[in-house]
């Protein structure tokens, strides 16, 4: 966004902003990423998922707080250095608990339940869930140009899970036929998942070294002069960014009150997808295609945030007209998405290579299509407040949890969609 020409501690400074970003959501998408390992020895199975995913929604208490404490005390600044030395240190003693816990189970009302895994979920969705905000606003703190670092290391909390399970072989499985002797020569196929290369102890402990790092990178750079010259400056209370560090007039972007809040209102709906609806609704999408397609929609998925961190940087701001349109083929897109989602297991085109390929691209297209405008309202709302940045994470937050919540309510309270079991063959 900047002209100017960058310098060693710019880019030291803008990769430890993204290696703090890796503490924002790297925990609980290890979580999910590993699901398919978790579930094979917990007892609730594959419903482990909508539990996790309501247990997670329920930390959003915390960035209810932190927005309370804002509205009540708007005359005084909010200092979100201490808030995120304490969401980090919650996240990186609950995911080591989480190397030798996650597998405990206790009896709650005569059955075997993953009380363990789903209050460490909890304590860790704290950290993920206040971040969002207290990171976001964080950026005030650094010139507009780095606000792109906060996209790059959410990207990252998704593609580097997803890569250590491809090392661990997660979810790899057989189909092998069997025979029903119960039934006259009723031949069925059962899924065989192959041996991991290495256990979710392990994992965990690797994603707790992903916020040690985080961590490390906060303390660098609250704690060493590599920053000082980056920063902007009078860093302890909450400067107006065109203030104290200037910023050309082309990429300065005031905005009347009734757009700005259509903007953050555009963060909040596209999160809520995003964040919200997308995960819940992977396996009611993909599956029906083979266990394939849904390996691959899974892997690849993450990959596309990189893509909009891409987009961003090549173009962070684009006219709002287009944001617009964006968002609207974005939501088409997402549309298809439910209506599979709600005839699964007998989807169009299912056992076809054109219906596996048009899938893919039906699945990853939102991503882009409503991952890009909100990267461009959050470089929109950034310029135009020095508040910005703070009720954007705000908005994010309250729009994973809008969407959690109605996830959670089509799944297990009005059962709208049927899930495809791997290797079932299904009678359409």
């Amino acid at each position: 966004m900047s002209n100017k020409q960058w310098k060693l501690n710019d880019y030291l400074t803008y990769i430890l902003l993204t290696l703090i970003f890796l503490s924002a959501w790297t925990d609980i998408n290890g979580i999910f990423t590993e699901l398919p390992q978790i579930i094979l020895t917990q007892p609730e199975g594959w419903r482990l998922g909508s539990h996790l995913g309501f247990v997670a929604s329920l930390s959003n208490i915390a960035p209810l707080a932190l927005v309370f404490c804002k509205c009540v005390c708007r005359n005084r600044p909010l200092n979100i250095i201490p808030i995120n030395y304490i969401v980090i240190f919650i996240g990186m003693i609950s995911c080591l608990l989480l190397v030798f816990l996650w597998s405990n189970t206790t009896y709650v009302f005569h059955q075997k339940r993953s009380v363990a895994l789903l209050i460490l979920t909890f304590f860790l969705a704290l950290l993920d869930c206040t971040s969002m905000v207290s990171f976001s606003h964080y950026m005030t703190r650094f010139p507009a140009e780095f606000t792109s670092a906060l996209f790059l290391g959410e990207s990252l909390t998704m593609i580097i899970p997803s890569l250590l399970a491809i090392l661990q072989g997660n979810g790899r499985l057989t189909c092998v036929s069997s025979t029903d002797f119960n039934t006259i020569s009723n031949a069925s196929t059962v899924a065989i998942y192959e041996t991991s290369r290495f256990s979710v102890s392990i994992y965990f402990f690797c994603i707790f070294l992903l916020l040690c790092v985080s961590g490390t990178a906060f303390v660098l750079l609250q704690c060493t002069n590599v920053t000082k010259t980056v920063r902007n400056q009078d860093a302890t209370t909450e400067p107006m960014v065109t203030e104290v560090h200037p910023i050309p007039e082309p990429t300065l972007r005031k905005l009347s009150p009734k757009l700005y809040i259509l903007l953050l209102i555009g963060a909040l709906y596209t999160s809520s997808i995003l964040y919200g609806i997308v995960f819940s609704i992977s396996a009611y999408v993909l599956m029906p295609y083979g266990h394939r397609i849904f390996y691959l929609g899974t892997i690849l998925s993450p990959w596309m945030f990189a893509l909009v961190w891409f987009l961003g940087t090549v173009k962070p701001l684009i006219a709002k007209r287009y944001l617009l349109i964006l968002i609207i083929v974005g939501s088409i897109i997402f549309s298809f998405d439910l209506i599979i989602a709600v005839k699964s297991p007998c989807v169009p085109l299912m056992n076809t290579s054109v219906g596996s390929v048009l899938v893919l691209i039906i699945w990853l297209s939102p991503y882009i299509f409503l991952g890009y405008p909100r990267l461009v309202i959050a470089n929109y709302v950034r310029t135009h407040s020095p508040n910005g940045m703070f009720w954007f994470g705000a908005q994010v937050q309250l729009g994973a949890l809008i969407g959690s919540v109605i996830s959670y309510l089509a799944v297990e309270t009005f059962s709208l969609f049927q899930e495809q079991i791997p290797c079932q063959r299904v009678q359409c």
